[in-house]
């Protein structure tokens, strides 16, 4: 059973969605569970990744991530409101992690995302 890590950014199929979920066979997203959990589930929380191109209000759940940042070859942006627990048979590979300051954002964005910030 292949193990991650919170902050592995991993390919991921997405495939199938339902309704305005980002989809792909082969999507970059960012694990978001912590590392113990991931080794006792069959699954992992992950948030999903999209290029910087065409996201109109960076704010609004999303947190930009530089080209070069986690394996990513784009701008991007971490896309916290579509949180979601995928299975492991969906990862492809590894690409890379993002360090702790990311991570931190994410955190905080999930927080506000899920209603659990003070």
């Amino acid at each position: 059973m292949m193990n991650f890590d919170r902050g592995d950014v991993v390919l991921a199929n997405l495939n199938p969605i339902v309704g305005t979920k980002q989809a792909g066979q082969s999507r970059p997203c960012v694990v978001v569970s912590p590392g113990q959990l991931n080794r006792v589930f069959h699954g992992v929380v992950i948030c999903p990744i999209t290029d910087a191109r065409h996201k109109k209000h960076p704010g609004l759940g999303l947190i930009r991530v530089p080209a070069g940042e986690g394996g990513l070859h784009k701008n991007s942006y971490v896309i916290s409101f579509q949180v979601r627990m995928i299975d492991k048979k969906r990862i492809i590979q590894t690409i890379g992690s993002f360090d702790e300051p990311i991570m931190n954002e994410i955190s905080d964005t999930l927080k506000f995302v899920l209603g659990m910030r003070n």
